[in-house]
């Protein structure tokens, strides 16, 4: 007697679950957005990396593949980016724009002159296409750049 209880009051529950996972099932939902990591929706275009010689964030291996930039910033044995030297430690007017809408940082990478260099900050927004975020210890902190 006490499996049939059971199972009687197993029952109803199913075919009410059953009717409602079939209405479920025949109803339109309309796509979500993808979010970024805030939680809020994003349309945004990282842009892609600039594919010509010497062009600010361009690749390179040398800084001799960075005319009319003055340096090729690169993690050991990586690729790295052309780019010049910020117009101050926090002024970025002598950047060119990222190739997003990315916000732009001066890194610091330890010149004798204490002249830092412009570059993509990728903490909150994605690096642009044919570059990598990555994380870099400097002399003036943690922070996460593209390269």
């Amino acid at each position: 007697m006490l499996r049939y209880t059971v199972v009687r009051s197993f029952l109803p529950r199913l075919t009410l679950t059953l009717a409602l996972a079939g209405w479920a099932a025949c109803t339109t939902r309309e796509p979500v957005p993808e979010d970024d990591a805030s939680g809020e929706t994003t349309d945004d275009d990282p842009g892609d990396q600039p594919t010509a010689p010497g062009a600010m964030f361009s690749s390179c291996t040398d800084s001799s593949q960075c005319d009319p930039q003055e340096f090729c910033v690169f993690p050991a044995d990586e690729t790295g980016y052309c780019t010049s030297a910020c117009a101050a430690p926090l002024d970025t007017s002598a950047c060119d724009p990222a190739p997003g809408d990315q916000p732009l940082a001066c890194f610091d990478i330890g010149l004798a002159d204490g002249r830092v260099v412009c570059a993509i900050d990728c903490a909150s927004d994605e690096c642009p296409r044919g570059m990598r975020c990555e994380a870099v210890t400097t002399a003036s902190g943690d922070a996460l750049i593209c390269f």
